[in-house]
């Protein structure tokens, strides 16, 4: 059974240009997020997904410079990508992660690939509905789910989105993984400079990256 995690990165965000390379105490945040996700103990690898095109070239040359593993593929068609990481890298199952979440907690993916895993499903996620801080984003599903729902996709939306098909779908057996607390009021999440101002506070808390979201909570 072969875990692993997708992250979606590029740097032509349109609110905020390159910002997964920019640093938190000397760390890009693709950075940050890579060492906490090794923190996992349950996930086999993580895999960068990023477009193939000369406007991403410097986030190529970065990944290849810290040896990430990583697959190049459509821009638009996210799903198209995405599903071919996840051919390219054998995957049973997949936990989806995007890149301007760089607070996602490794212990969360761990109690919910336990929780799809047992309950024999094909999907769980943390946030339909939200009941976490954006930020803490998870979405897991099995590569059977994965690929129906690149068979089964036309629009634009389900294209870019990789899992509106599965949300959707009513073939499916899918999980919502609660908090106790409704907190989705909370941005953990970069969307524009100033919420690196408000990672950096949370960092900088922490003597390493090793802290949980029950600590971040705690914190905030």
């Amino acid at each position: 059974m072969n875990f692993i995690a997708i992250i979606q990165a590029r740097l032509s965000s349109s609110r905020f240009p390159g910002k997964v390379l920019k640093k938190i105490r000397n760390k890009t945040l693709l950075e940050i997020l890579h060492d906490r996700l090794k923190q996992s103990k349950t996930l086999n690898k993580i895999i960068f997904s990023v477009p193939d095109n000369s406007e991403n070239k410097k986030l190529h040359n970065f990944l290849k410079e810290k040896k990430y593993n990583f697959y190049r593929g459509s821009e638009k068609n996210v799903l198209d990508r995405y599903y071919k990481t996840a051919i390219k890298y054998n995957a049973s199952y997949i936990a989806r992660i995007t890149s301007d979440c760089p607070l996602v907690d490794p212990h969360m993916i761990d109690k919910m690939f336990n929780i799809i895993k047992d309950a024999k499903a094909d999907y769980i996620s943390n946030g339909n509905p939200p009941t976490f801080p954006d930020g803490f984003d998870i979405e897991i599903f099995n590569i059977k789910s994965l690929k129906k729902a690149k068979i089964k996709s036309r629009t634009k939306h389900e294209k870019e989105h990789v899992t509106p098909y599965i949300i959707k779908s009513k073939d499916l057996k899918k999980i919502n993984f609660k908090n106790k607390e409704n907190l989705s009021n909370y941005n953990l999440t970069v969307n524009e400079p100033r919420d690196l101002i408000n990672l950096n506070n949370i960092i900088s808390h922490f003597k390493n990256l090793k802290f949980s979201s029950d600590q971040i909570l705690k914190y905030i």
